[in-house]
Order: C-alpha cells, then sequence, then structure tokens
C-alpha cells in the first residue's frame, strides 16, 4: 500500500472512530441494551469498508494466491470433508490486529488456511460475537477459527439477576448452560454467527477434560454435564438457522478419560486437540517429540470418523533442536496420520499460562525452523 494511500486511510478510520466514542460519552448510560447494539452494528459496517478499502489499495496478491480455498470458505460440505491439508496460525495479536499472522506468513513464503482466534464468554462488549475479526480474515481469504470459552462469571448478576452469584456460579455451570440460563447469551451469538454469512469455525469449551486450568474442567463438571452443554448451544445455533458453524471439538489428551466427553457425531464436525513440547522450561516437562504427544492418541482420534485439527501446534527451543522437532511433526502428520487435516501454528510471543515464567513459541526469529516451515 502506498504511503499515502495508507495515511488517508487511517485518518479516515480515526475520524470516524472518534465520532463513534464521542456519540457512546454523550449517549451515556444509554448505550445499554438495544442502543449498544444499533452503536455495535455500526462500527462493524466501518470495520467492513475498511477491510475492502484496505483490500483494494493492498492489491490483490493474497486473495490469488488463496483462489485453492474458496470451495472451502464457501461450501459447508467441502469443509466438513476436506481432501487437502489446511495450515494456519494463532498469532497473539490478534484480534485486535493481523500483522503478526501476516508477519509469520512472508516469513515463511506463503498465506495460511486458517486464522484462529479466541473469545471468552460474557458481557464486555469484546465478548459480543466477534465479526470484525471474523470479516478481516474472511476479507483476506482465510477460515476463522474462534476457540470460544465459557467463562461464566464474566456475566453481570446487575444484568442478570436470575444467575448464580459469580461465587457460586462455576459449581454445575455446564450443567447450567445445558438447561438454558444463557440463552440469551447464546442466541445473540448464534444470530450474529448467521449474519456473518461466513463459514466459522467455532472451538467450544477446549480441552473440558483438564482438571486445573479452566473452570468448565471436571472439577465443576460432570461429563454427561459437558455433552448436555454441547448439544443444547449446538441445537440453540441450528434453531436459529446458524448452519454456517463448523463444530470443532477439543480434548486434552494427555489426560486419560477424554472420551467419555464425546457428545455424538451429530453434534460434532472436526475433532482436535493440542500439540506443544514445553521442552525442559519446567520441572514437570520435558522434551517431547510431535509422535509421543500425539502419536498414541491416534487411533482413539480417528476411529470417530471425523477430520483431525491439531488446533495449538508449537515447540520451545528450550532443551532440544526446535527445527528438527517441526520438521519431524509436519513429516509424520503427512506419512503417519491421515486423518490430520489441518495444524495450526502456536505463534505467541509470551505465554504464561501454565508457568510463572512467560514463554516464547514465536519462531520468527528462529532462521533454521523459518527453513523447515518453508520447505
Amino acid at each position: 500500500m502506498r504511503r499515502h494511500q495508507r495515511v488517508a486511510l487511517t485518518a479516515i478510520s480515526a475520524l470516524v472512530s472518534v465520532g463513534l466514542v464521542l456519540v457512546l460519552l454523550f449517549a451515556g448510560s444509554a448505550t445499554e441494551g438495544p442502543f449498544a447494539r444499533v452503536m455495535h452494528t455500526v462500527a462493524n459496517l466501518v470495520s467492513r469498508t475498511e477491510n475492502r478499502a484496505a483490500m483494494k489499495l493492498r492489491g490483490p496478491g493474497r486473495i490469488e494466491q488463496m483462489k485453492w480455498l474458496e470451495g472451502y470458505r464457501d461450501d459447508r460440505e467441502v469443509l466438513v470433508h476436506p481432501d487437502t491439508f489446511l495450515f494456519g496460525v494463532y498469532d497473539d495479536g490478534t484480534p485486535a490486529t493481523l500483522d503478526g499472522v501476516l508477519a509469520l506468513e512472508r516469513a515463511i513464503g506463503k498465506p495460511l488456511a486458517l486464522i484462529q482466534t479466541y473469545a471468552a464468554w460474557g458481557d464486555k462488549p469484546e465478548q459480543a460475537f466477534p465479526d470484525r475479526i471474523v470479516d478481516a480474515i474472511h476479507a483476506i481469504g482465510s477460515i476463522p477459527v474462534i476457540t470460544w470459552e465459557p467463562w461464566l462469571t464474566d456475566f453481570e448478576n446487575s444484568k442478570h439477576p436470575d444467575l448464580p452469584l459469580r461465587a457460586d456460579r462455576d459449581r454445575g455451570g455446564l450443567a447450567s448452560i445445558a438447561a438454558g440460563r444463557y440463552d440469551f447469551y447464546l442466541d445473540q451469538w448464534a444470530r450474529d454467527s448467521k449474519a456473518s454469512k461466513h463459514l466459522i469455525m467455532l472451538r467450544l469449551a477446549h480441552e473440558m477434560n483438564d482438571p486445573y486450568r479452566y473452570p468448565w474442567g471436571p472439577q465443576n463438571n460432570q461429563p454427561q454435564d459437558f455433552i448436555a452443554a454441547w448439544r443444547h448451544v449446538v441445537d440453540r445455533f441450528r434453531a436459529a438457522g446458524a448452519t454456517n458453524v463448523i463444530w470443532v471439538w477439543s480434548p486434552h489428551v494427555a489426560y486419560a478419560g477424554w472420551e467419555v466427553y464425546w457428545p455424538g457425531d451429530q453434534y460434532v464436525d472436526w475433532v482436535s486437540t493440542g500439540a506443544l513440547n514445553y521442552g525442559t522450561v519446567a520441572n514437570w516437562s520435558r522434551w517431547w517429540t510431535f509422535d509421543e504427544i500425539f502419536g498414541k492418541h491416534y487411533a482413539s482420534l480417528s476411529g470417530l470418523n471425523k477430520p483431525i485439527m491439531i488446533a495449538e501446534l508449537g515447540s520451545v527451543s528450550v532443551g532440544g533442536d526446535r527445527a528438527g522437532w517441526y520438521a519431524a511433526a509436519l513429516d509424520s502428520m503427512r506419512t503417519k496420520y491421515p486423518a490430520v487435516h489441518a495444524a495450526l501454528f502456536f505463534n505467541v510471543r509470551r505465554d504464561n499460562t501454565v508457568t510463572y515464567q512467560a514463554i516464547d513459541w514465536s519462531v520468527l526469529s528462529d532462521s533454521a525452523t523459518l527453513r523447515v516451515l518453508r520447505r
């Protein structure tokens, strides 16, 4: 994009954004409810206009490279029965910006088919359906993958007095979802998903069998509650006509017994899991190969007769040969694990979700690993 064109686009976007902020400030508490929805819609229309203008100024290069993906982007049946391999990425700059995604693509010399973002449940504006990033991902020719996390304590009791108090909300939270207590939120997401008119891969309540990390895990819920909640969510979306949503079921296969969380063939389109090698960064970890992390679970996962996604693929550089790890992982997907049809690089620079010290999974400064990915 030429410099003066980029400056002009930025200026227009800034003026519109300032106008929206001023309207919100003067409106005060009136922004609650229907008015907030109107402003959300206006903001998304502005964002879509920005996306279209930016694509015109950048030129058709990436879109032309992604022509081969059009069948997957536009036809649900093709995406749920893939006959090729889809590479993707989660970058921790998303959803605020796609700059990190595009930087990785430039480094490996190829645009990526799947772009992942994370979205939490709740009342905050950023917890509404992410229209803007979904539209932006489609505008550059890729398919969005949304990891949708049911953080039930993010709903305000003042707005939803029928919900349990925050301190009590996680205990049995999935049963509450199944009972319809969060339908006000589900139904809006379903309507917005349908309105987007784009195919969306929705990875709901991932790692539901992990008893440590997430409140929707077995420390607060029973497997049958997860199954009932999953089916309820899918049924609400289907009732709203949101058939453009592809449902991705994602257990943590390192914990035994994940099979009991299976919602049923009619409720799942893809299965996924993560494959992250923590090397020797913590006293509980060691250098694990991709085969050691994933291989022993492949037979069970592939037995579900769904395409498999490695939703978080990554290795640290501490404790072994990272470039060699990626080379072996990608080769084994091709030769040993034919049911794997997608792998998303975990391009996160500061991850402190399971360790006290932040971990850098990004490979942008690792020339040896980048050579592997390019190849």
